[in-house]
């Protein structure tokens, strides 16, 4: 049994843990917001585990002693609170990777995962055999006769139209300190190759719906700026259906209406909605509550998934939440119908003990080689396949 002096000493070794891990909760809110969850736990963890001590559910280590030393017991606390100041993830920085160091207690990592890669999941993935690739696109069906009989059948032909596709390398590279791998009991090549797939989802989403060719998305044209680039006039884009307004608070449910009017029939079975989440309810579904509990029910479907005006509605963090001028804010189509995400190299990630040698630590790389091509978005005549909401120009 642990001797009064002993149980003094590990007492206020869990004293100091707690309060310190209190004091860290106090002082991180904003930095560690996505930590606190875990933060909480770890406290509550500490004080049940020292209970358990008190109450002689544990057992002392040999020589009667639970902490080896009393420093350590009263310095536990402060090893979540090491701060160096270094450029790789390393054991000195918590935000850096010192959560994933195991305590001898209890190992916490809570992985919140982003939800990202919506254009992959919803548009055409097309294999390339090269970096290059040019992909036909059906333009004009068959035209079906009535000959009667005996008489000869009027031939037609197919339209097709190309889509070209030039594979670019996207990479990200990060560093961790050996001793941040050695101590990791969560495996930490898990843990980023969870976050290098999710940054290249993040960034395939945003060049796939608001690519403009620019440099910012490495070139690409999306759908937002494939749909900006019918013409500089957006009350002559058919495939737009302009707002009531230039401010979120001006649009109106005839707004969305419209949408639904322009889009082709022939796009309608696989037809989605995509917006941003803030959008969805601070704009739709407020005028959808406005109109009245009828109305609610007939404009949103109260199923577990989000609907309007009938198509299911899919967040995407790339979609604009805040309002402007001339904004597509929603869109409306069948991705699959309308653009391509060409793969020529899928998500390799890679680890190398060498590139970083002299300073001890391991790098981490993820590549992969795409190009996205959005093309169904229509001309000044008609629209395409996709279609979307756009605030007025002023």
């Amino acid at each position: 049994m642990l001797t009064t002096e002993e149980k003094t000493n590990i007492t206020e070794g869990f004293k100091a843990a707690g309060d310190r891990m209190t004091e860290l909760e106090e002082n991180s809110k904003t930095a560690f917001q996505e930590s606190k969850a875990s933060i909480d736990q770890l406290v509550r963890q500490l004080k049940l585990y020292g209970k358990a001590v008190m109450g002689g559910q544990v057992e002392a280590t040999p020589g009667g002693r639970f902490w080896p030393t009393d420093e350590q017991a009263k310095q536990f606390g402060e090893l979540f609170l090491k701060a160096a100041s270094q450029k790789a993830l390393g054991e000195g920085t918590n935000v850096g990777g010192g959560y994933l160091v195991p305590t001898e207690l209890m190992p916490i990592l809570i992985e919140k995962l982003g939800q990202y890669g919506k254009f992959r999941r919803n548009t055409t993935v097309v294999t390339m055999g090269s970096d290059r690739l040019v992909v036909p696109k059906v333009d004009a069906d068959l035209t079906v006769y009535a000959p009667g009989e005996g008489n000869e059948i009027s031939e037609s032909d197919m339209e097709f139209g190309q889509v070209g596709l030039t594979a670019k390398k996207w990479a990200c590279l990060t560093k961790v300190s050996s001793e941040l791998e050695e101590d990791s009991v969560i495996a930490l090549g898990e843990i980023l190759g969870l976050s290098i797939a999710r940054s290249l989802a993040k960034k395939e989403d945003e060049a796939g719906f608001l690519g403009d060719g620019t440099s910012t998305y490495f070139g690409m044209t999306g759908i937002v700026g494939a749909l900006m680039g019918v013409d500089e006039t957006i009350g002559n884009i058919k495939g737009l259906q302009v707002g009531s307004g230039n401010a979120y608070s001006e649009l109106a449910l005839v707004d969305f209406e419209g949408v639904v009017s322009i889009l082709p029939s022939d796009a309608d079975e696989g037809a989605k909605w995509y917006m941003s989440k803030k959008f969805f309810y601070q704009v739709p579904y407020a005028l959808a509550r406005a109109a009245g509990v009828a109305n609610i029910f007939e404009i949103l479907s109260d199923r577990k998934s989000r609907y309007l005006y009938g198509y299911p509605v899919e967040f995407v963090h790339a979609m604009p939440s805040v309002e402007a001028d001339s904004q597509i804010c929603a869109l409306l189509g069948d991705l699959r119908l309308g653009s391509y995400l060409g793969e020529r190299k899928q998500i390799t990630i890679a680890r190398s003990q060498d590139v970083y040698f002299a300073n001890d630590q391991i790098g981490f790389r993820g590549v992969e080689r795409i190009d996205v091509a959005a093309f169904g978005v229509g001309d000044t005549t008609e629209a395409g396949p996709i279609v979307g909401l756009i605030t007025a120009a002023s």
